[in-house]
């Protein structure tokens, strides 16, 4: 089931939903910060763990996350852009172990790629964390659609007889 704030924005559910106008009253964002709660609060694996990704309190993200054993394929595609929304960076991308370790810094950076992150079911969400990252960028447009195109079609036909 997909529902609508507004008639604009897109939700996975209605715990999704309400999850992200709970966080946005809560915390006041600007769409930074909305994108994150958004794209965190799409699957119900990281919603569970908001307080894993951002600290409230001090207002920044816990990049550290990524590293978290429940990470899964999926949770680490939304993890990726969620925090690329947030910061316009790679922030997963820095080693959180004790270790320096650039080869694994490499293959993490490596894993921000479109295909990398959209190849999977909750894409067109991904699309609306956008959309709400961005809202200059969203605005209506007068588009050629389909449906104008018929009204043309039929005006012209009607011109000429």
């Amino acid at each position: 089931m997909i529902f609508f704030e507004n008639g604009r924005t897109m939700f996975e559910s209605e715990e999704h939903y309400s999850f992200y106008i709970e966080k946005v009253e809560k915390l006041n964002p600007d769409v930074y910060l909305r994108a994150l709660i958004y794209a965190v609060g799409i699957c119900p694996d990281t919603r569970r763990r908001w307080q894993s990704f951002y600290d409230e309190a001090d207002r920044s993200i816990k990049p550290e996350v990524i590293n978290e054993g429940w990470q899964t394929g999926t949770t680490y595609k939304i993890t990726r852009l969620a925090y690329q929304l947030f910061t316009d960076g790679t922030p997963t991308a820095v080693t959180y172990d004790e270790k320096d370790n650039p080869t694994e810094d490499f293959k993490e950076c490596s894993r921000y790629s479109v295909s990398d992150i959209f190849c999977c079911e909750y894409a067109p969400f991904f699309v609306e964390a956008i959309k709400l990252r961005y809202p200059e960028y969203f605005s209506s447009r007068n588009v050629y659609t389909e449906e104008k195109r018929l009204v043309d079609q039929l005006r012209s036909e009607q011109e000429k007889n």
